[in-house]
């Protein structure tokens, strides 16, 4: 079976594409909950290995969401001008 045919694959679909920031945590909760919902039926095999595949990269999206924004914090910590022991000496 095609996985767009999948019911989930639209919050995944939604959750992948999604460019706001403030909306990724949400779109992310979304496909998981749309997938815990389906597990809750009988899954054959190769929807299965979908949703573990799908599981994984929502998991990866998350993750670099949280490296931006901690980028982006550490990013501001160096960017400004920091003298240097030698400087002082």
């Amino acid at each position: 079976m095609d996985q767009s045919n999948y019911l989930w694959h639209a919050a995944y679909k939604a959750a992948v594409y999604e460019t706001d920031d403030s909306l990724m945590d949400g779109r992310i909760l979304e496909a998981r909950a749309a997938l815990e919902q389906r597990l809750l039926s009988p899954v054959e095999d190769e929807e299965y290995r979908a949703i573990e595949n799908v599981e994984r990269a929502l998991e990866v999206l998350r993750a670099e969401r949280i490296h931006k924004f901690v980028g982006l914090g550490s990013s501001r910590q160096t960017s400004e001008p920091q003298s240097s022991p030698q400087a002082s000496e």
